[in-house]
């Protein structure tokens, strides 16, 4: 039986796998062109923030929950699906709950730590990747959130749709029309339970008014 890959195809001819990794390839040069400028045009610089890129965001996240990178669940999938493949007994545990353990993936927890304990454990992670140095370290601890912004430099933002916008200004508008209706029946309900407390009060003392019979 032939079995086909959907690719993803480059006018130059790249080849990729998957759309995300299409979409970063075709962002590449916006993000070069954003690191140039907080570089001050050191090419070499931003090269290697490029090429490390998910590992430098790694390292900022240091003492945070860890996210699952695109790539990182690629990986995963990947990883799985050659022990489904290989159908070793011994790794029948996995091999039948594989897609619930790709689904359910998730990097454990961190201990808390002070922002003082962040940064360091920052820099450090830094200092492990291929070709950092001390300096590079201290810059890229520096301009943290500028090199963020860098990264996504060429990521579309998507537009919501005027029908969208319209829909939910609609239901707002009802949510608050139910909420308001709802506070004036409550209100209307002690009203009326307030007069009628009053007026039993009232014909109480009435009562208590009119002379005993003789």
């Amino acid at each position: 039986m032939t079995e086909y890959t959907q690719v993803f195809r480059t006018e130059d001819g790249k080849i990729f796998d998957s759309k995300a990794e299409l979409n970063d390839y075709i962002r590449r040069p916006k993000i070069k062109e954003a690191l140039t400028l907080l570089t001050d045009g050191h090419d070499k610089l931003s090269d290697w923030l490029i090429e490390n890129q998910e590992a430098v965001q790694n390292a900022f996240d240091t003492g945070t929950i860890r996210r699952v990178t695109k790539s990182e669940r690629k990986k995963l999938r990947k990883a799985l699906d050659a022990i489904v493949e290989a159908g070793n007994k011994e790794f029948d545990f996995i091999i039948t709950n594989a897609d619930a353990m790709y689904d359910g993936f998730r990097w454990p927890t961190v201990k808390r730590m002070t922002d003082e304990e962040k940064e360091i454990a920052a820099k450090e992670a830094i200092l492990e990747i291929e070709g950092s140095s001390e300096d590079l370290a201290d810059w890229a601890i520096d301009n943290r959130e500028a090199v963020l912004k860098c990264f996504e430099a060429g990521k579309q933002k998507r537009k919501v749709s005027p029908k969208a916008t319209e829909a939910l200004a609609e239901w707002r508008a009802a949510q608050k029309a139910a909420k308001e209706a709802a506070a004036e029946a409550d209100s209307g309900v002690a009203d009326a339970a307030g007069t009628a407390v009053a007026e039993e009060a009232v014909a109480e003392e009435a009562v208590a008014e009119e002379p005993a019979a003789e």
